[in-house]
C-alpha cells in the first residue's frame, strides 16, 4: 500500500464538483458482450489480475482489455470518464477515500442485490466492517479488492535481547520503544510523521484515545482532551524514532524499518510484500507482526482498494459476472496466490495452505472486527490536508497541541460548513 496515495489532486476535486452538477443518465440498455474494459492502478494486484484474465477469457469468450494509470492520474481519468458518460470503462479500481465522491455523484452501480443473491461471491464471508467497507449512503458501490488494517511490526531479535513482549497498550508500545532507544542498539520505533500523510496515523491515535473528528451532532470536536492526549502521544513518539522520521511517509518509514535497526513500527498490512521481500528487507527472518495496541478503544483503522462498475457502462451484467469471478470467494484466493493483495475473508484466514504462505492472514478479519475506515466524506481530502498541516505544526514545534487543535477545529467548521 502507498499511504501517500490518499490525497486527491486539485484537478480531481474540480472535476468531482462539476460531475455532481451533471447528474446521471438512465441505465444503459443491455447488449451482447464480447469485450470488457477494466481500469486498474499499477500494483501487484494489477499484475495478479492480468495473470488470471486469460483463464476468464478462455472460459467465456469475452476479451478483457486492461487500461491503467499511476495513482496520481487514475482518479482524475475516472472522473473525466464518468462526466462524459461514454461508457469507456466497465470496471474500475479506486481508492476508498474516493468512495464518497463517487457515491455522491451516482458514478457507480449499487451491487447490493447482486452480491447478496450470488451463490459464489460469499458476502457473509466478511466481518461486518468489511461488508460495509464499500457502502455509501446505503449502497454497496465498491467491492473489497484489498484489506489493509494497521498492524504492529517488530524485530523479534531485538525484543528477545531486551526481554520485551508484544505491547497490548499504547503505553506499553512507548515503553518498549524507550527501552530500545536507551539501549543504543536501535531506534525505538518508526511510523509516518510527514505532512500530509500524518493525518492517517494521527486519526488512528485520535480514535484509540477515545476522540473523534466530530461529535454526535456532526460538529468538529478535535479540541477535546482525548484529541490533545492523542496528539501529545504522537509527538512523544518522535523522541524514540530515527531523526529522518519527521519527514517520512509510509514508504519511507517502511524502508527505515527493513533496512536499518528499528525496533518496531505501526503501518498497514498492505506493506507485507515489501517487508517480507528478502531482496528489499535485511531482517526478514527477524520480523514479527501482531495486532496494534489499544487505548481507550480497540478501533483499528482500515484501508484498502475497492473495485466497482461505472453507472455509464453499457455492459453492467457482464461486468458483474467478471467481478464475481475475480473477487468472489474462490477468486479472492486465486488473486492472492497470483501475487495480489490479500482480501480479508474469513475463509482465507482459515485456509491452512494460504496461511502457510501468508501467515498474517488471520490478523485481517480479526483487525477488521473492530475496524473503521477513513471518513466517508466528500470533504475528506480537504479535511486530511488540514489535519496534515496542523499536526505538522505540532510535530515541528511551531505551536503546541491545544493551539493547533483549536485552529484545526476552526478549519473543520469552515470545511464542513460549506
Amino acid at each position: 500500500m502507498k499511504p501517500n496515495r490518499l490525497l486527491m489532486t486539485a484537478a480531481a476535486l474540480v472535476l468531482a464538483t462539476s460531475l455532481a452538477a451533471c447528474g446521471q443518465s438512465a441505465a444503459p440498455q443491455a447488449e451482447k458482450v464480447d469485450s470488457l474494459t477494466i481500469f486498474l492502478t499499477p500494483s501487484p494486484t494489477e499484475d495478479a489480475i492480468k495473470k488470471l484474465l486469460p483463464e476468464y477469457e478462455k472460459e467465456t469468450g469475452i476479451t478483457v482489455t486492461v487500461v491503467d494509470a499511476p495513482y496520481d492520474d487514475a482518479h482524475q481519468k475516472q472522473l473525466l470518464s464518468f462526466k462524459s458518460k461514454q461508457g469507456a470503462y466497465d470496471i474500475v479500481q479506486f481508492d476508498n477515500p474516493f468512495l464518497a465522491t463517487y457515491g455522491d455523484q451516482g458514478a457507480l452501480v449499487d451491487l447490493t442485490d447482486k452480491v447478496k443473491s450470488s451463490s459464489t461471491f460469499g458476502y457473509d464471508d466478511f466481518v461486518p466492517a468489511l461488508q460495509q467497507y464499500g457502502v455509501y449512503d446505503g449502497k454497496l458501490i465498491g467491492l473489497n479488492l484489498s484489506t489493509e488494517p494497521f498492524l504492529l511490526w517488530y524485530r523479534k531479535d531485538i525484543y528477545a535481547e531486551l526481554g520485551l513482549t508484544v505491547p497490548k497498550t499504547w503505553d506499553e508500545y512507548y515503553a518498549n520503544a524507550k527501552k530500545i532507544q536507551d539501549s543504543g542498539k536501535a531506534d525505538g520505533q518508526v511510523m509516518a510523521f510527514a505532512n500530509p500523510v500524518n493525518s492517517w496515523w494521527w486519526l488512528q491515535f485520535l480514535w484509540s484515545f477515545g476522540g473523534d473528528l466530530t461529535d454526535a451532532n456532526g460538529a468538529p470536536s478535535v479540541t477535546s482532551p482525548a484529541a490533545v492526549a492523542a496528539t501529545e502521544y504522537y509527538k512523544k513518539l518522535l523522541e524514540v524514532s530515527p531523526q529522518s522520521a519527521i519527514s517520512s511517509n509510509g514508504d519511507d518509514a517502511t524502508s527505515l524499518f527493513i533496512t536499518q535497526d528499528v525496533g518496531q513500527m505501526i503501518t498497514y498490512s498492505g506493506y507485507w510484500p515489501t517487508i517480507m521481500d528478502p531482496k528489499q528487507s535485511k531482517h526478514v527472518d527477524d520480523i514479527g507482526y501482531a495486532a496494534i495496541p489499544s487505548g481507550t478503544t480497540d478501533i483499528v483503522q482500515l484501508t484498502g482498494w475497492n473495485i466497482g462498475i461505472p453507472s455509464d457502462s453499457k455492459k453492467q451484467d457482464a461486468a458483474w459476472k467478471l467481478l464475481d469471478w475475480l473477487v468472489g470467494k474462490q477468486g479472492s484466493a486465486s488473486l492472492l496466490k497470483a501475487g495480489g493483495a490479500a482480501i480479508g475473508r474469513n475463509s482465507m484466514a482459515a485456509d491452512t495452505a494460504l496461511v502457510k504462505d501468508n501467515p498474517y492472514l488471520p490478523l485481517l478479519p480479526a483487525a477488521a472486527t473492530n475496524g473503521r475506515r477513513l471518513p466517508a466524506l466528500v470533504e475528506w481530502p480537504e479535511i486530511s490536508n488540514q489535519i496534515g498541516i496542523r499536526v505538522a505544526d505540532v510535530m515541528t514545534g511551531k505551536t503546541d497541541s491545544q493551539t493547533s487543535l483549536n485552529e484545526l477545529n476552526s478549519d473543520l467548521s469552515k470545511i464542513l460548513g460549506k
